[in-house]
């Protein structure tokens, strides 16, 4: 009889343990999301430039997102993979590109038992860094105007 309340009484002491943490887990649960539900502050504004080349196309961030991802892989193949494109789309975006400026914006080699790959050429680079120039420049000097227009915003959709 001692052995069976013995056992009775461990029992009931790990079932208020069990208890008590599971209390202790729902008031922290229900802390993050009362942290996670009171925003500081929007999110700021960024702005989209997209370059429209008249009588060209149009570069964007896309455009120059796949760029760097080119030069980061030195693949056409990995950057279109990264970005969840198809490596004809890549391709053919490259292509349209070079054939854009004077000298070629990506520099390809053939594959084989070296592999192929491909490299930003300096026009390339020179476009990833002015483009970066661009945007950096318009955001600074629209900032205020941005801000302005995000605190008269409503939260964000859930």
């Amino acid at each position: 009889m001692t052995k069976g309340v013995a056992s009775l009484r461990s029992v009931t002491s790990s079932m208020a343990k069990v208890a008590a943490a599971k209390r202790a887990g729902t008031q922290r649960r229900t802390r993050r999301a009362a942290q996670r539900s009171t925003p500081a502050q929007p999110a700021p504004i960024k702005l989209w430039i997209r370059l429209t080349l008249p009588g060209i196309g149009d570069i964007g961030p896309g455009k120059i997102e796949l760029l760097r991802k080119i030069r980061e892989h030195q693949s056409i193949s990995a950057a279109a993979r990264e970005m969840n494109m198809s490596y004809r789309r890549a391709w053919l975006l490259v292509d349209a590109l070079n054939a854009v400026f004077h000298q070629p914006v990506v520099s390809k080699w053939m594959g084989g038992r070296s592999r192929g790959g491909a490299t930003l050429t300096p026009t390339g680079q020179r476009l990833v860094e002015s483009y970066d120039a661009v945007v950096e420049r318009a955001d600074r000097a629209n900032r205020a105007l941005l801000d302005e227009l995000s605190s008269i915003t409503t939260r964000p959709r859930a």
